[in-house]
C-alpha cells in the first residue's frame, strides 16, 4: 500500500510539473496510455508481411525483400566449413617402440644376403635358370620380387653398392615420418618421387623403388581419440557463418529460379521473424517510450498551454499516429511494387508539418517533424532517401506557412505553401539522383524527370490534403486557427447577433474592447486576431441576465433589489455562462481560455464594500473575487486591461488627452501592482508601456471632439452664441 501511495504521489507530481490541470489528470493519463499503446502497435505492425510462397527449382512469382534487418547463423555453410577444417587436421600417431631399428635390421639382413646372391648370380651361366639360386638365398620373405632380382644381372658391383646405400638413406628419411596401417600406401607412393632424383638408368631406379617400398614398415599406431580431439578443436575454432539482410534488401527477383540457398534463406528469415516478435515488441516499446517522454518534456518547457489544453494534445497525438501509419503504408507500397521512390510521392510528413503549424505552432511543428523523422527511420530503415526528402519537404512547409501565416487568404496560402514543398522535395530528389550517378552519360533523363516530378506532386498533394483536412480538424478539436478566427470576425455571426439584440450595451462595449485589444496586441507582438476574437466574445455570458450589468441598464438598477452576495454571484457567473455559450456555439478552446482569464482573480470591490457595511466588516473577501485563473498569456492580459480601461473610460465626464492618459495609467498600475494580476502573463514592463500609449491613442480617437452644427442642429443653448457678441 505504501509503495502504491508513493507511486501515485510521483505520478501526480509529474503531471503537475507538466502543467496538466488536476481535474483533467485522469483523462490525460487515459489518453496518454491509449496514444502510447497505438504508437507501439503502429511500430510493430508490418503491412508488407512476409509470406515467401516459393518452391526450390521453380521461378519466384514476385520480388522478395527482407521485411526487416534479419541476422541468422547459416548452419549449412557453417557445417561445410567445419568439415573442411576437420579434414585438414592430420591424424595423431603413437610411435611403436623399436620399429625403426627393426626396419633397418631387416633391410640390412636382406641386403647382406643380396650381395652374396649378386656375386653367385653373376657367375651363373646365362643359360641356366636363376630360380633355384633365388630359392636357395631367399626361401622366405624377400624385399625384391623375382623379376627384380633377375634385373640385378644388368648392374655392376659398384652400382649394387650404390643401390644398397641409396636405398638405405631413402628408407631412413621415410622412417622419420609416422607410418601407420592407414597411410602405409601413401608413404610407399612417396618413394617414387625420392628415387627419381638419382642419375641412374631406369632399371636401377625400378629396383631401388621396389626395394625401398617393400622395406618400409609401420612405425606408428594412429591415436583415434587424440585425432578426434584435435579435429573437434579445429572445428570449434571456425566461427558460425552469420548472414545479415537489411530491411528491404532484395533476396530474389521476380522470375528468378529459386536455388537451394535462396530457399534456405527464405525459410530461415521466416523462422527468425517468428522468434523476433518479442524482441521487436520490446524494442519498439522502448522507442515509443522515449519519443513520448521527450515530447512531453519539450512541450512542458516550450509551450505548457498544449498540455494544459487537452484538445491540443489530443490533436498532436492523433497527427503523430496518423503520420506514422501513413508513412509506414507509403514505404510498404514502395517495397511491394519495388518502386522505392513511390514512397516519396505518398509521404505524409510535409502535409502534416503544415497542419501542425496552422493548428498549433511552428516551433512545436518543427520539433515533432524531426521526432517523426527519427521514427520514420525505424519504419523505413532501408530507405533513408524517403525520410530525408520527407524532412526537407516538411521543413519547407513549416517555413513557408510561418512567413505568411498572418495573411487573410488562407486557402491560397496553403496552395502556395504546397508548391514550395514540391520544389524543395524535387530538389532533394534530384540531389540524391546526382549522388547515386557516376556520370552524366549514364543518366536517364526520362527517369530523372519522373522521379523529380514525384517530389513536386507530393507538394501539391500536401497542399490539397492540408486544405481539405483543416476545417474538420478545427471543428473536431475546437482549435483557433487563423482561418477559423477569420470566420469569427464576421459580426453577423449568430452569437454576436444574439448579443447585439439582447445586450446591446455589452455588444458595443465588446466592439470597443476588441478595437483597443487588437491595436495593443499588434504593438507587443501578440496575436492580434486571437485577441480581437476573444474580445468580441468575452462577455457573451451577460446575455442570460443583461439587465444586471450597467452598460445595459436604462433607469432601474436591478442590483438594488438583491443582496451584495447575490450581486457578486451574478457578476462572477457571467464568466461561466460565457464559457457555456461559447462551447455551445463551438468557439475554439484557445478563445475560451482567454475569456476565462479576462477578470483574473480581481475583487468586485463595490459589492464587497456594500457587504462590509451590512456585516460591520466581517466578510469573506474570497466570495467577492473572480475565480481566475490570472492571465497566462499576453493575449489574456491585454484583454483584461482593455476591458477595464474601456469600461472606466465611459465614466469620464470629459475625454481629454490628459484625463484619458491619467485613467489608463491608474488602471494598469492597479492591475500590475495592487492586484498582481499580470504576474503570470508574458508581458514585460516595456510591453505594458507600449500598451498604455496604444490605449491612450485608441480611446482618444474613439471619443474625439466634433465641431458643433450651426442653426437648428446646434447642441448649444439658444442665444449662447449671440450673447458672446453683445
Amino acid at each position: 500500500m505504501a509503495e502504491d501511495h508513493k507511486s501515485h504521489l510521483l505520478l501526480s507530481s509529474f503531471l503537475e510539473w507538466l502543467n496538466v490541470p488536476e481535474n483533467l489528470q485522469r483523462k490525460f493519463l487515459l489518453w496518454l496510455a491509449l496514444f502510447f499503446a497505438l504508437l507501439v502497435v503502429i511500430l510493430v505492425i508490418d503491412p508488407t508481411g512476409f509470406t515467401p510462397e516459393v518452391a526450390e527449382g521453380m521461378p519466384a512469382t514476385k520480388t522478395i525483400r527482407s521485411p526487416r534487418m534479419i541476422s541468422f547463423v547459416d548452419e549449412v555453410r557453417t557445417a561445410e566449413l567445419r568439415a573442411i577444417e576437420r579434414e585438414r587436421v592430420q591424424p595423431a600417431f603413437s610411435p611403436i617402440e623399436g620399429a625403426e631399428e627393426q626396419m633397418l635390421e631387416r633391410f640390412d639382413r636382406f641386403t647382406a644376403d643380396l650381395s652374396l646372391f649378386f656375386v653367385e648370380f653373376k657367375k651363373l651361366p646365362s643359360s641356366e635358370p636363376p630360380q633355384n639360386l633365388i630359392a636357395s638365398y631367399f626361401p622366405g620373405e624377400s624385399l625384391l620380387e623375382p623379376e627384380r632380382l633377375i634385373q640385378l644381372r644388368t648392374l655392376r658391383p659398384s652400382q649394387l653398392d650404390n643401390l644398397v646405400a641409396a636405398s638405405r638413406r631413402i628408407l631412413l628419411n621415410v622412417g622419420q615420418k609416422p607410418i601407420s596401417a592407414q597411410n602405409l600406401e601413401l608413404a610407399r607412393a612417396e618413394v617414387r618421387s625420392s628415387v627419381e632424383s638419382y642419375p641412374e638408368g631406369l632399371g636401377f631406379k625400378t629396383i631401388m623403388t621396389s626395394l625401398v617400398r617393400n622395406a618400409i614398415m609401420i612405425n606408428s599406431i594412429e591415436d583415434d581419440k587424440l585425432t578426434k580431439q584435435q579435429r573437434d578443436a579445429a572445428s570449434r575454432a571456425i566461427q558460425p557463418v552469420v548472414r545479415t539482410f537489411q530491411k528491404g534488401q532484395k533476396i530474389i527477383d521476380e522470375g528468378s529460379i529459386v536455388t537451394a540457398d535462396d530457399y534456405y534463406v527464405l525459410k530461415r528469415i521466416s523462422t527468425q521473424m517468428h522468434k523476433n516478435r518479442l524482441l521487436s515488441l520490446m524494442g519498439n516499446f522502448i522507442l515509443a517510450l522515449l519519443a513520448v517522454a521527450i515530447s512531453l518534456v519539450y512541450l512542458r518547457l516550450e509551450d505548457k498551454n498544449v498540455l494544459n489544453d487537452g484538445e491540443q494534445y489530443k490533436l498532436l497525438s492523433v497527427i503523430c499516429l496518423t503520420t506514422l501509419a501513413l508513412a509506414k503504408t507509403a514505404h510498404a507500397l514502395g517495397v511491394m511494387f519495388d518502386r522505392p521512390y513511390l514512397a516519396i510521392l505518398l509521404t505524409p510528413l510535409p502535409a502534416v508539418a503544415m497542419l501542425m503549424t496552422m493548428l498549433l505552432d511552428s516551433r512545436i511543428a518543427l520539433f515533432h517533424v524531426f521526432s517523426l523523422g527519427l521514427m520514420m527511420f525505424v519504419v523505413a530503415e532501408s530507405n533513408v532517401k524517403f525520410v530525408v526528402v520527407s524532412l526537407f519537404g516538411a521543413i519547407a512547409g513549416i517555413l513557408a506557412w510561418r512567413t505568411a501565416s498572418r495573411a487573410s487568404d488562407m486557402r491560397n496560402l496553403i496552395g502556395s505553401s504546397g508548391i514550395k514543398i514540391g520544389l524543395t522535395s524535387s530538389l532533394a530528389v534530384l540531389a540524391f539522383i546526382l549522388l547515386d550517378s557516376d556520370s552524366f552519360a549514364n543518366m536517364d533523363l526520362k527517369q530523372i524527370a519522373m522521379l523529380v516530378s514525384f517530389g513536386m506532386f507530393n507538394g501539391i498533394l500536401s497542399g490539397i490534403l492540408a486544405n481539405g483536412v483543416l476545417p474538420y480538424m478545427e471543428s473536431v478539436f475546437s482549435l483557433a486557427t487563423n482561418s477559423r478566427l477569420l470566420e469569427l470576425t464576421d459580426l453577423s455571426q449568430p452569437l454576436l447577433r444574439k448579443l447585439a439584440e439582447e445586450a446591446p450595451g455589452t455588444y458595443q462595449h465588446s466592439i470597443a474592447v476588441a478595437t483597443m485589444a487588437e491595436a495593443a496586441a499588434n504593438c507587443v507582438n501578440a496575436d492580434p486576431l486571437l485577441t480581437k476574437i476573444a474580445a468580441y466574445f468575452h462577455d457573451i455570458g451577460k446575455i442570460k441576465r443583461p439587465s444586471y450589468f450597467a452598460e445595459n441598464q436604462a433607469d432601474e438598477n436591478r442590483h438594488d433589489q438583491v443582496t451584495p452576495y447575490m450581486s457578486s454571484l451574478i457578476l462572477i457567473g457571467h464568466i461561466r455562462d460565457s464559457l457555456d455559450l461559447g462551447r455551445e456555439y463551438s468557439l475554439p478552446e484557445r478563445v475560451l481560455s482567454i475569456m476565462s482569464q479576462h477578470h483574473g482573480t480581481t475583487l468586485i470591490s463595490y459589492f464587497f464594500e456594500e457587504a462590509k457595511k451590512l456585516k460591520d466588516g466581517e466578510v469573506n473577501e474570497e466570495r467577492f473575487r473572480y475565480p481566475g485563473p490570472k492571465p497566462q498569456t499576453k493575449e489574456a492580459a491585454i484583454l483584461m486591461l482593455a476591458d477595464s480601461v474601456e469600461a472606466a473610460a465611459r465614466t469620464l465626464p470629459q475625454h481629454t488627452h490628459s484625463k484619458i492618459e491619467g485613467l489608463v495609467k491608474k488602471i494598469i498600475e492597479h492591475k500590475l501592482n495592487d492586484e498582481n494580476q499580470l504576474d503570470e502573463s508574458d508581458l514585460t514592463l516595456k510591453d505594458i508601456e507600449k500598451i498604455e500609449q496604444t490605449f491612450v491613442r485608441t480611446i482618444t480617437s474613439m471619443y474625439h471632439g466634433r465641431v458643433d452644427y450651426p442653426g437648428k442642429l446646434s447642441n448649444q443653448q439658444k442665444g449662447a452664441a449671440d450673447g458672446s457678441s453683445d
